[in-house]
């Protein structure tokens, strides 16, 4: 296997796969990248058995071949070497060389054969054209709200709920739910639940955020998801469902509320951060007070052992006034995924949970559990 490519081509698309390459892989051949070389192409994978990346891109394949290499050792070397093309020569799986410029390198690989298959999508059930713009914004809007800490559990998956012609992307860790609607290209019949891994929407997001165009593709089946960008299938990116029932998500969120507050982001973002400082010393609780007056929001935290911050910022308000508790990060994450100027608080009392909206778009609904106010 002989080819020769573009340094600046082969790092971006290495530095995607790589995404796929676990910190502490459970088998050792997982530690190694597969490169495949055939018909004008170069094909990478990078596989966790979990989630698996391959990407491909155009090279001059002079010897046609595949072999599976140190990933790590890899993504070091290319990202030193000062050339814009590169050679790598395969031909002897004990000595794999890959040169640029004056600098030169000898590894050992393994034969691609070693390599584990990516599952295999099939006969797909239900193809979606997602937009890659506004995929990413609803996905920044909740995917915060899920948790990676506990896997094979509900909450460390996004749901994708498919009905007609509408894809809800929901999030949840149990204390707070993170919802956003959006309608399709296309019309599906009937309902679709999907729950795909928490790491793998994280991976995706951070992929997506490489200067992409167009539109994703969706593909599901019974068991896997796979998404599709780039031109001709460039990046594929492919990940088992989690198979664990979904609690009635639309519960949690009340139906009625008895008082509201509008109020200017940036300032709102600041002043949590101002109180965080303190409320962050307090045992894990990160408890914020909030509290109206007339036409302000206080709000305050307070460490019995360092001392206590409290911030006003106006709001207009209506509806009856408010004093309640809340984790400050809860509050903050929502805030930091938007980018309108105003947000909209909607509560209902002091053990009741707070509802965070949007003005300029009312398909998005942020929930948060409050947290008990000291007697």
């Amino acid at each position: 296997m002989k080819v020769k490519l573009s340094l600046k081509e082969f790092t971006r698309h290495l530095q995607i796969a790589m995404r796929a390459i676990a910190v502490r892989p459970t088998l050792p051949i997982l530690n190694y990248m597969l490169m495949e070389a055939e018909d004008g192409k170069v094909m990478l994978t990078g596989y966790d058995m979990e989630m698996g990346i391959r990407v491909k891109f155009p090279a001059e394949v002079i010897e046609a071949g595949s072999l599976a290499v140190k990933a790590k050792t890899l993504n070091e070397i290319v990202t030193q070497i000062p050339a814009e093309d590169i050679e790598l020569d395969f031909n002897d799986i004990s000595k794999i060389t890959i040169s640029g410029g004056r600098s030169e390198f000898q590894l050992v690989g393994k034969p691609g054969g070693e390599y584990p298959s990516l599952p295999d999508v099939g006969e797909e059930e239900e193809v979606l054209t997602l937009p890659i713009e506004r995929f990413m914004t609803n996905l920044k809007r909740t995917i915060f709200a899920s948790s990676l800490d506990m896997p094979k559990n509900y909450t460390s998956g996004i749901l994708l709920k498919i009905s007609d012609n509408l894809l809800q992307i929901v999030a949840t860790d149990g204390r707070r739910l993170a919802m956003v609607t959006d309608k399709l290209k296309s019309v599906h019949e009937g309902e679709k639940m999907v729950l795909i891994p928490s790491k793998t929407m994280h991976e995706l997001l951070r992929i997506l955020g490489m200067n992409w165009e167009g539109d994703l593709e969706l593909h599901l089946s019974e068991n896997l998801a796979l998404f599709r960008l780039g031109d001709n299938g460039e990046v594929e990116i492919i990940t088992h469902l989690l198979d664990t029932p979904y609690p009635d998500y639309e519960k949690v969120i009340p139906e009625e509320t008895t008082g509201s507050l509008t109020v200017d982001r940036n300032r709102l973002i600041a002043s949590l951060r101002q109180v965080g400082i303190l409320a962050r010393q307090q045992d894990g609780r990160d408890m914020s007070v909030l509290e109206t007056t007339d036409d302000h929001l206080k709000i305050s935290s307070k460490a019995e052992s360092e001392g206590k911050a409290e911030v006003e910022v106006p709001i207009e308000r209506e509806g009856e006034p408010l004093k309640v508790a809340f984790n400050y990060q809860y509050l903050l994450d929502p805030l930091l995924a938007v980018e309108d100027e105003k947000i909209v608080m909607k509560y209902s009392g002091s053990l009741e949970p707070g509802i965070i909206t949007i003005p300029s778009d009312d398909s998005y609904t942020y929930v948060v559990m409050p947290v008990r106010l000291p007697e």
